[in-house]
């Protein structure tokens, strides 16, 4: 009796559980081969009783479900550990109490009748949770808003998720003598374990509302941009009639040269407020409010364009790329003074670049992202991180180098179609 209750309840933790990691990471092999052994090598992990005074089984079953993610899935590092605690919170936990009721039934003389009923009660309640978990963690896996993670978040969630874990291994190396306490720990441990979807549910939505409230704020930068440059065309308008009188009375004293002079003056000014770079207005906006901040602080900023047509991809993600890179290079003041961008389409991929010297090497942290130089590092170092997550979202990818004196910026992003 105790051998077939260990199978069947070891069966439903790793059959429920198998069915819910794919939702939430994206497997590393798609064979139906693959599929079959990643959900024998769980069913295998699960039989691994969870037993007290022996903590080496509780280690040795963790590092191996740990191997065993990230083996047959991929993702970041810091999601790849932060669910496999998440998960294995359930598998400890769930382990822990069938192997000490099956100990019970082993151990206790107890009718054929009860031993039955108690088999039953087990796996009754057993599926009867994990019809609930499944609700819980589908709730999460259908709304996406694991893709809003930040590395951070997830490191977080590591140490939330620990919480039962560690709850089951103390219980492992000092069971306490009351029985009942015994089994409300172990009931709450399994409780907790499925308490995490919800909070990574709020704790993704959150993450949500914060990206589209950033969007909204940096839309409404372009917009003003676009207003700040409607404002200086008004301002040109408006002394459109003095600047004709200063032309005609150039002309009128038969200064020809200065008439000339002042025109090609004022028509530059013109078009440095109006150049088109490209069909979309708020690219343009972007690019001629940049070309303006460099040029105050004495940087040339040459932009070179190839875009014949509508650039085809999310405006607010591709604004994102062009005024972070600018606003990168510009901040890093090149000691030659010259900042260059460049853009051009194939038709499929958006070609972008932004290129500018340096003479003070960009710091690199362990896993490579810059460092700000700033000393308000809490509130700087952003640019970078915004600029592969635009890139990310429009489904494109990044390069940023930093050697030979040259720091750039390069992205490809697909043209919607």
């Amino acid at each position: 009796m105790a051998a077939v209750l260990h199978l069947l309840l070891s069966l439903i933790v790793a059959w429920n559980i198998s069915a819910a990691i794919p939702a939430l990471l994206k497997p590393r092999f798609q064979s139906r081969f693959s599929v079959v052994l990643r959900t024998v090598a769980l069913y295998i992990i699960c039989l691994f009783p969870i037993i007290p005074d022996f903590v080496q089984t509780y280690i040795v079953s963790f590092a191996v479900f740990m191997l065993y993610i990230f083996t047959f899935f991929k993702a970041e590092a810091e999601k790849n550990i932060a669910l496999s605690v998440i998960f294995f919170s359930v598998i400890g936990s769930w382990s822990y109490l069938s192997a000490w009721w099956i100990q019970r039934i082993s151990t206790t003389l107890m009718p054929g009748a009860v031993e039955i009923i108690v088999a039953a009660l087990l796996v009754i309640l057993a599926m009867l949770y994990f019809s609930i978990y499944r609700v819980y963690f589908r709730q999460v896996s259908d709304s996406m808003l694991l893709s809003f993670f930040t590395r951070r978040m997830w490191n977080y969630s590591t140490f939330i998720a620990l919480a039962p874990s560690v709850i089951i291994l103390t219980l492992v190396l000092n069971p306490p003598r009351n029985l009942m306490l015994q089994q409300i720990i172990t009931f709450f441990t399994i409780a907790d374990s499925t308490v995490i979807f919800p909070l990574l549910y709020q704790m993704g939505r959150s993450a949500k509302l914060a990206e589209e409230n950033s969007k909204l704020r940096s839309r409404g930068e372009y917009y003003q941009a676009i207003e700040a440059q409607q404002q200086d065309i008004r301002k040109i308008k408006h002394d459109l009639m003095n600047h004709l009188t200063v032309i005609a009375t150039y002309l009128d004293l038969g200064e020809t040269d200065k008439a000339m002079e002042y025109l090609k003056e004022i028509g530059a000014r013109f078009s440095e407020l109006t150049k088109q770079y490209t069909p979309n207005t708020l690219v343009n906006a972007i690019l001629n409010f940049k070309y303006q901040q460099a040029g105050m602080k004495g940087i040339r900023l040459e932009i070179k364009t190839d875009i014949t047509a509508k650039i085809e991809a999310d405006e607010t993600d591709l604004c994102t790329l062009i005024s972070n890179s600018l606003d990168n290079a510009i901040e890093a003041d090149p000691p030659d003074k010259n900042i260059e961008l460049e853009m051009h389409e194939d038709g499929k991929i958006l070609h972008f670049s932004v290129t500018n010297r340096f003479d003070r090497k960009p710091e690199t942290a362990s896993d490579g992202t810059f460092i700000s130089h700033k000393a308000d590092k809490e509130n700087h170092g952003f640019g970078i991180r915004n600029i592969k997550d635009a890139v990310e979202r429009m489904g494109g990818n990044t390069e940023i180098t930093a050697k030979n004196g040259i720091f750039k910026v390069s992205a490809e992003v697909p043209l919607k179609k």
